[in-house]
Order: C-alpha cells, then structure tokens, then sequence
C-alpha cells in the first residue's frame, strides 16, 4: 500500500505537469530567461541493495539483498545562464527503504536452547536529510541538461520491521525496533538528466518550468555498519524519477532592475545598414477580384492577357528571380511589386488549371446585395478563364449570392467606413480545388536601401504620462521626438542625413502622472551603412477577412510547421502588425499588436522545443499610414493591409 500511494503521488505530479504544459501561458515581447531558479522536486527512489551477511541487532540476524521504493523531496536553487555550465543544489527528505529477500537458517531458540530452522523477512526504512550539490551541463540548448556530482545524507529515522518464524514447534517473533546500527551519515555520487518545458516565460516578470528527470544515485559506503567480525556488503543504489517546478523573474525590460522613483531606456539600432536585401518572400494570393459598384466587367486594373500571350504565361515568370527593386521608400516598391503580382490572379489561377487538368474551380460573384449581378461576375471571370486559357467550362462552376459569406461590415457600420465597406462587397471569389490550387506565390527579389530602424524602448516605476527623446549627433545637431505607448521607432537614414557613418547621444525625459520629472542616464550608439552588403531574408504574410472570423489561432499549423523551420538559430525574426483604416485607431492599434503577439508566442513555443534562441521585434502599427504595406484606397489594398509580416534575417 505504502509504495502503490507513492506511484500514484508521481502519476499526479506527471499528469498536472502535463496540464500546465498544454495551457502554457502567453509570451512577452522580452525574449530573456532568468539565470536563478527556485522550486521544489518530488521523486519516487527505486532502492536496490547487493549484500549477504550478518548485522548487530536482536533477533535473527542474516540479511540477504532486496529491493524497495521510498518517497523523495525538497527545494532546488539552480543557476542556469543558458551557457554550457550550471549548477544545481537540491536539500530535501530522502527515503530509502528496502524489503531484504527472504532469508532462510538456524538459529538456538531459548529456553530450551534447541537448534532450529526459521524463515525470516525484514523490511528497513532509513531515511536522510539529503544534501545534493551538482554541476549542470546544458546538452544543446538551455533546456535540456544533465547533472552530475555528490550527495550527502544524514540520517533522521532507522525504523524496521522483522518477521521471524520457527519451525518445531511453530514460533513467530515480530520486532519493529529502530536498527542501531544504521549510518548516521552517507556519502554517495549523482548522475542525471532533465528536460526544462516552460510553462510562463520568456520574458519579464515570473519564469516558470516544469522538469522531469531520471537520476542514478550511486552509494560509495555501507548504508549499515556490521558487527565485529561479521561479513555484510550492503551497499545502496537508487534510481530517482520525478519532477520539479522551479521560477524565476526578470525585469520588467532589458535594462537594469529599478529603483523606486526611477526610469531607463534601451536603445536597439542596427550593427551594421545593408545596402541591399535579398527576398525570398511568400506572397498569399488573395483569391478575391474586386469589381467596381455597378459594373459586373472585370476591372481593367486587372492584368489580362490574349491568347498567344497565355499560352507562354507561367507564374515563375511574373517576378523575376533576383529582380532590384529601389527608390526612396522600400514600402512603396515593395507593395508596387506585390500588386503586381496580384493583379495577375486570374492568369496565375488560369496556368494553374491548365497545368492540372484535374483541378477544378468554383467562382462565387457577390454584388452588395444583388445576387444576379454577382452571378454575371463570375460569369465574366469564367469567360476569360475559358477563352484565353482553354479550360474546358465543365470545371469551372459560377454562383451569384447576394453577399459574400465573410462579408465585409455589417447593418450597423456608417459614415465613411460604410463606403469602404461596401465597395470590398462587390467581388468574386476563386476556390480552387484541390488546395494547392490556392497556394502562394513565391517572389525573390532584391531590396535596394532596406527599412531599418532604430529602438528605443522607456520603463519606469511609475506610471508614465508621457515621454520625449532627443537624439544629437557629434555635431550638436539635435533630433526631437514624443514618445508613442513604450516605443520610439526611427528611420536611420533620417539620423544619417546622407552620410555613411554616425556616432548619437540619446537622451530621454520622462513626466509619470503623479508630476514626477525623470531623467535617466544619456545612452550612445553608433549607426554605419555598408552599401556592398546584401542581408539575406525570407518573408511571410498572413491574411485576415474584415471580421474576427479568422484569429492567429487558425494559423497555428502554418506558423509550426512552415515558419518555424525556417528560422534559423540566432536569428531576428521581425513580427509586424497592420490592419486597414476601417474602424476607430485605437481598435486597429490593439487589433495589430494582439495578432503580432499571437504569432510571436505560437512561434517561441515551437522554436523553444526546437532549442533555437531568436531575438524578436514585435509591433502592432495599426492603420498607421506610414507604415502600412499598401494604400487604402482599393478594396484589395485594404484586404491586404489586414496582415501579419514575419520576417527572418539570420544572424551574420
């Protein structure tokens, strides 16, 4: 009964292990893990003693070797700084009871003196106040480790049970008398390994892991010191399995902890400003073609083609591998570049079904509320499918509904967003089948004068009213700017104004809204463009509908299983949000930071169970203008600012 209730104590521990894992809490921005943790441990021991011989104690006394469980638990303090070394101290309750084989003899049993045969089973129970220092080795990354080095006991209890049974006539002795020969202290040696799952973490605040670990205990003296001239080797070794929850904390951001009453600020600026970006970018496919109110003629911003022209029409062709695409603002080619990629949808959906004659797809025309002139879009999408690419009418099918099934607004949107609203209603929508008719397209092309920012991030004790920063140059050129929510984000180049290389003071003043003025120290960073650098970087965007139909949530799999692997150890994986200009700026500014957020802690849940370290720049912008990839005069410019950008740059 004694060892089923320890199995079941370590079955419930492994089973709200195992709850905690799967309700993992969200991640922090912050990607730091502390270095000190705190926790408990609790274990089962498998005890195993080799030995045969006598013991000083009363009654019969041969022991033969045997085996048993006993309960194991305590504190932890470890120090982990994620490198290769660590260490490791656990203080706690030992138990290392062993039920000794049965043992068989003679004995002379009083009064009579009379020799006679017995059988005899002996259970021990000593248990320590074990002391366990030892050396982490972290094996790959910071999770996964081994532990190796000593372990002391002091003895804290000797308790015994001791059946004895004689044989002619039928005589049982029972004692359960404390053995007094029993080690008051052990030494011994420990050989482990440990896998850390976060539970809370990485990032500031409280740190939690949950570790399972097996463990060899290996005994160096006599758990049971022998009488004179009696010969006993009862050595004991132990195999440990449990688990141990451990916490940890760190700032609240990455700069030293504060005082009451005090500020500081980070600044975060490029090593080094490449004079080009290789991008290798997958670009979604918005399957929807948006037509014009009261018009059901496919919009002549929509790239079409003739029927020569089709036949020599291949995706792969439409951007152009290594393609240089430069001026002033890289947003600004960078979306040129991507609507026209897009405005090709029905020749890239057209070479699709050509290639796969056994695809199929369905065009389903919406016209805001009149079903009849969305089925003569669709229609009219279908005739050019079937007269310029030869696709035979059979496979592809046209319905006219009267909204779309993820409309776009709703009976109570006005004013202006009403008109943006309406106008994404008039469209239709391809559904290819099967699914890879509606894959992706991939574009590699080269960025000139790639964005790049530089950072700066304010913490305080207080709660801050507002911030401004001032940036001077080494010579006495002064930049001014307010500071938005925790973050200012600059444009080198407007620093640089031209040149190559520049050395910045930053200075930040801080007013917390019980009237406090708070300056902290000035910080220095330097900026150097090296226009013969090419930064290598892979892309990925993720569409929303208008509603709240679709969550980050939904791309779950894709972000496993496609985004993950792709990110290489040490890397920077940017994170950034935008929505469209529809609804209220704060609405939009929440939106786009929880969507960035999401996918950042989908992916340092997958990245961490890879063992990859990234640094992340998360941010949600909103419906910021300046910073949207498109503009939000079309229908299909906003569907497309509605997105989360990923992306990757490794490590140089």
């Amino acid at each position: 009964m004694k060892h089923l209730k320890i199995y079941q104590a370590v079955i419930l521990l492994a089973a709200i292990a195992t709850a905690a894992t799967a309700n993992a809490q969200e991640t922090s921005p912050d990607q730091r893990w502390g270095n000190w943790w705190y926790g408990l441990f609790a274990g089962a021991n498998l005890n195993m003693v080799g030995g045969d011989g006598l013991v000083g104690f009363d009654g019969v006394q041969r022991l033969n070797s045997g085996s048993g469980l006993g309960l194991a638990l305590g504190g932890l303090l470890e120090y982990n700084p994620g490198s290769l070394l660590g260490f490791n101290l656990g203080i706690g309750y030992d138990n290392r009871a062993v039920d000794f084989d049965q043992a068989t003899g003679t004995a002379w049993l009083l009064p009579d003196t009379t020799l006679r045969s017995f059988t005899q089973d002996v259970s021990l129970s000593p248990a320590y106040i074990s002391i366990e220092p030892a050396l982490r080795v972290n094996l790959g990354n910071r999770f996964f480790h081994a532990i190796v080095g000593p372990s002391f006991g002091i003895n804290v209890a000797k308790g015994s049970e001791q059946t004895v049974k004689f044989s002619t006539p039928d005589t049982t002795l029972s004692s359960s008398q404390e053995i007094a020969n029993i080690r008051s202290f052990l030494i011994g040696a420990q050989l482990g390994l440990g896998y850390d799952i976060p539970l809370q973490g990485p990032g500031p605040g409280t740190q939690i892991v949950v570790t399972p670990f097996a463990q060899f205990r290996l005994g160096f003296q006599n758990f049971i010191d022998a009488a004179d001239n009696d010969l006993t080797d009862f050595k004991e070794n132990t195999v440990r399995a449990g688990i141990a929850l451990k916490f940890s904390s760190v700032p609240p951001t990455p700069i030293d902890e504060l005082k009451p009453g005090e500020a500081d600020f980070v600044v975060s600026a490029p090593s080094v400003i490449p004079g080009s970006r290789r991008i290798n970018e997958t670009f979604p496919m918005r399957n929807y073609v948006f037509f014009d109110a009261g018009s059901t003629d496919v919009p002549s911003r929509y790239k079409r083609l003739s029927s020569a022209d089709a036949g020599n029409f291949r995706e792969e062709q439409l951007i152009k591998p290594g393609i240089e695409t430069g001026g002033n603002d890289p947003l600004v080619t960078r979306s040129r570049r991507q609507m026209e990629v897009y405005y090709n949808v029905l020749n890239v959906y057209g070479d699709r079904l050509r290639r796969n004659p056994s695809s199929s797809v369905k065009l389903v025309g919406s016209a805001n509320g009149d079903a009849n002139a969305g089925k003569q879009m669709a229609e009219n999408v279908k005739n050019y499918l079937t007269s310029t690419f030869s696709i035979d009418p059979a496979r592809i099918a046209t319905e006219g509904r009267a909204m779309p099934t993820a409309r776009s607004g709703s009976g109570s949107t006005q004013g202006e967003d009403k008109t943006l609203v309406d106008a994404e209603n008039y469209r239709v929508e391809l559904n290819g089948s099967p699914d890879d008719m509606n894959k992706p397209v991939f574009i590699n092309a080269v960025e000139k004068d790639p964005a790049q920012e530089v950072i700066l991030r304010v913490a305080s004790t207080g709660d801050v009213a507002m911030w401004t920063a001032e940036i001077t140059d080494r010579n006495g050129t002064t930049k001014k700017y307010q500071g938005t929510g925790d973050q200012i984000r600059i444009d080198p180049k407007e620093l640089l104004a031209g040149a190559t290389e520049g050395r910045y003071t930053a200075k930040v003043t801080i007013s917390t809204k019980n009237g406090e003025t708070i300056t902290p120290q000035p910080k220095e960073f330097r900026l150097v463009v090296d226009p013969d650098e090419e930064e290598v970087a892979t892309r990925y965007s993720i569409l929303f509908e208008f509603d709240q139909s679709k969550t980050m949530e939904t791309y779950k799999d894709f972000l496993v299983s496609t985004v993950a692997p792709a990110v290489p150890d040490g890397a920077t994986v940017i994170i950034h949000g935008h929505t469209d200009i529809t609804g209220t700026p704060e609405y939009n500014d929440k939106l786009s930071q929880g969507r960035a957020e999401t996918a950042q802690k989908i992916l340092t849940e997958e990245l961490q169970r890879q063992g990859k370290t990234v640094t992340f720049d998360t941010y949600g912008f909103g419906e910021d203008e300046r910073r949207a990839p498109f503009n939000n005069n079309l229908a299909e410019q906003r569907f497309y600012n509605r997105t989360v950008v990923i992306e990757i740059v490794p490590r140089r």
